[in-house]
């Protein structure tokens, strides 16, 4: 969590420091201007019961000991936001040899950068973490584009047998979860070159949301004020299409995860 605030603070004080006449004023052609939701985390779903999360912990544990880890962090948010706790000797406390197997591998391909769809394949942090873990324990991996939403639905009926990017409200008593993997919370981000530095800034203007984060833009009442200050909010169907319609001034600012503004501010 301090890595988290650290980021989030770094970023927004950078940004509010810069004077209005700057060049810029932001990292890759962005900045965020405001926190809007309190502090949440990302977790690994399983069948509940299911020993799988006893291997892929353990690897986390062990990856996150050595490099491992924090070099996909920084690959892919400039910032090293693991939040595992690293242990050499994970397996080795585990009952038995590591399994041979083939794991499906859930993910929601609207949620870049933690996972998505490119030309090439299935990319992403999420992709990327589960490589290393598959590689680490010997494992095939099969990538399998889910809801987040629905994850413990296609966990129980047998269509994955891992689910990637979980946020809180998807812990229930339904799945068994890793400890969080990274913390996250929700950032108001405009353009670097926008004279718009602060939410209010945004009075009458249009903000982009992803469909998917809809809920979030009104669970905490506080900010009632200020969507209700708002000239028009404005759904994209995935993260890649949001960032181009602000760069584009189709948007003035953009609702997002803390974990995507770190992405296209590297």
């Amino acid at each position: 969590m301090r890595s988290l605030r650290a980021l989030v603070c770094l970023l927004l004080c950078a940004a509010l420091a810069l004077p209005l006449a700057a060049c810029g004023g932001g990292s890759g052609g962005y900045r965020i201007i405001d926190e809007y939701s309190g502090v949440s985390s990302y977790y690994i779903a399983f069948r509940k019961g299911d020993r799988l999360k006893d291997y892929v912990t353990a690897a986390l544990e062990e990856l996150a000991a050595g490099n491992s880890l924090s070099q996909a962090s920084n690959y892919w948010f400039g910032e090293d936001i693991i939040t595992v706790r690293g242990d050499d000797n994970a397996l080795e406390e585990l009952e038995g040899d590591v399994p041979q197997r083939t794991v499906t591998v859930g993910v929601d391909i609207s949620n870049m950068p933690m996972s998505y769809q490119s030309a090439a394949g299935y990319e992403g942090f999420d992709i990327d973490l589960m490589s290393r873990v598959c590689s680490f324990l010997g494992w095939s991996m099969v990538v399998y584009p889910i809801a987040i939403a629905d994850a413990a639905i296609e966990l129980n009926a047998g269509n994955i047998d891992i689910a990637m990017a979980v946020p809180d409200s998807g812990v229930t008593s339904d799945v068994d979860v890793s400890p969080a993997y990274l913390t996250n919370q929700y950032v108001l981000v405009t353009r670097s070159g926008s004279h718009i530095r602060r939410r209010s800034g945004l009075k009458g203007k249009s903000l982009g949301v992803v469909v998917s984060d809809e809920s979030v833009l009104y669970q905490d009442s506080k900010n009632r004020k200020f969507i209700d200050s708002l000239g028009a909010v404005i759904y994209q169907t995935n993260t890649e299409g949001l960032f181009q319609a602000l760069m584009k001034g189709e948007v003035d600012g953009v609702l997002v995860s803390s974990v995507v503004a770190a992405y296209y501010m590297r």
